[in-house]
């Protein structure tokens, strides 16, 4: 299951008598003189992922003399109801965010700015710390993260690419050897792909936005070389097979770009398929972009001290390999995800996720990336790779439209 972004829809319609038959709650009952916190999270995918919230909680309530009130909403129903509740006025005392509605809820006021000494934030990974920044300043912890890799058929291509170079000579090598197997998967323009185009910018030098000093970057050379990275590959890899189902799984295209939700999904339902799992292939330098949730403190709770020690558990080194894998993630802590990948019978390409992890990008901290990504980048990605504009056209019109959406200037 990727975590690829949408457009979320604010509804402040509900009301909160519907808004609490549509949560679970855990842990809602307090004794005499002791405060209650109220935490919001995803309803767990089961029951072993529900266990490590609840075990947590149970802990933290004995050390804290504090009722944590655990309330679990359906994960596609989350943003929605928790938008309601706190334009209702109600709603809880911390909870967490996709990574780029830090920045929404940032500049609305609505969360809180994250106290110096919370943590120690040379423990975490640079990337995911980062996805909290807005303006400089942290508003936000990192729960768990995700990235994306090179997966590659071992009996197709012996050696993964390391360079675009490579990847670009890989791919024509198949083709040319077997006219009916694509070399690549290559990423279309829609929401999904324009989350992962961002790490092949970052990997030729570039970025998307400079926030500090208002410049849309869209259409930098960077951008546009990534782009062509990405058209040159389709006369290697036509559409017309790589638009098969699974078109990587059933060997019809030797490689694929995807994130470790696919592995065990591959394990499971194509034993035979012997394939790796290999870095993004780059042009300047590694890199890879990120997704994820961050753990938020809402601004009207009257308990932000007790709020702020409750989410420093939960990404901690001892529990946030438990926390991360229990939403499918992988840890934020340095020495948690270190830990885990020296456990013994650790399938291989958790190696190769964390060095992703280790040089990912975080996106933009504007409020209006979400719109960005889906309405303005992924048609100009379309625009180009299904023939329909050169690259450097459509991402200048992209950035044009970037720059709109902002509200910045319309030079450089």
């Amino acid at each position: 299951m990727h975590r690829s972004p949408r457009l979320l829809v604010l509804a402040a319609v509900l009301s909160v008598a519907n808004l609490v038959a549509g949560c679970g709650i855990l842990g809602g009952s307090s004794g005499s003189g002791r405060d209650t916190l109220e935490f919001w999270m995803y309803q767990p995918a089961d029951a072993k992922a529900a266990q490590v919230f609840d075990q947590l909680r149970g802990d933290f309530e004995k050390a804290n003399h504090v009722t944590v009130k655990l309330v679990q909403v359906p994960k596609d129903d989350y943003n929605t109801k928790l938008a309601s509740a706190l334009s209702g006025g109600s709603g809880p005392d911390a909870g967490y965010l996709d990574q780029p509605l830090v920045a929404r809820y940032a500049s609305d006021g609505t969360i809180s700015q994250v106290p110096a000494g919370t943590v120690d934030e040379s423990a975490y990974y640079t990337g995911a710390l980062n996805t909290n920044r807005v303006g400089g300043k942290l508003f936000g912890l990192p729960m768990d993260q995700t990235t994306i890799a090179l997966f590659y058929n071992r009996k197709l291509v012996p050696t993964p690419p390391r360079t675009w170079t490579d990847l670009l000579a890989a791919s024509a090598a198949v083709h040319r050897a077997s006219p009916d197997v694509a070399g690549i998967v290559v990423p279309k323009g829609d929401g999904y792909g324009a989350w992962m185009w961002p790490a092949f910018v970052a990997s030729a030098g570039g970025t998307l936005l400079d926030e500090q000093n208002k410049r849309v970057l869209l259409d930098s050379q960077p951008a546009v070389d990534a782009l062509n990275l990405w058209v040159n590959l389709l006369p290697s890899s036509p559409r017309k097979i790589t638009d098969s189902a699974q078109a990587f799984e059933t060997g019809h295209a030797a490689m694929t770009i995807s994130g470790p939700w696919d592995v065990t999904a591959i394990h499971d339902q194509f034993p035979d398929l012997p394939f790796g799992v290999a870095p993004l292939p780059y042009r300047d330098r590694p890199a890879s972009n990120i997704g994820g949730e961050n753990l938020v403190v809402f601004k009207h709770s009257a308990k932000t001290a007790l709020a702020w020690k409750w989410l420093a558990l939960l990404i901690g080194r001892e529990h946030n390999t438990a926390v991360a894998q229990a939403l499918g993630g992988f840890p934020t802590n340095i020495a948690a995800a270190e830990a885990a990948k020296s456990a013994a019978g650790q399938d291989p390409s958790y190696a190769v996720f964390l060095a992703q992890l280790a040089v990912a990008q975080p996106r933009p901290a504007v409020p209006q990336w979400i719109q960005i990504n889906d309405e303005v980048v992924a048609p100009a990605l379309d625009r180009a790779l299904t023939g329909g504009q050169p690259a450097q056209q459509t991402l200048r019109q992209a950035a044009g439209s970037a720059r709109n959406l902002l509200g910045w200037p319309q030079s450089g």
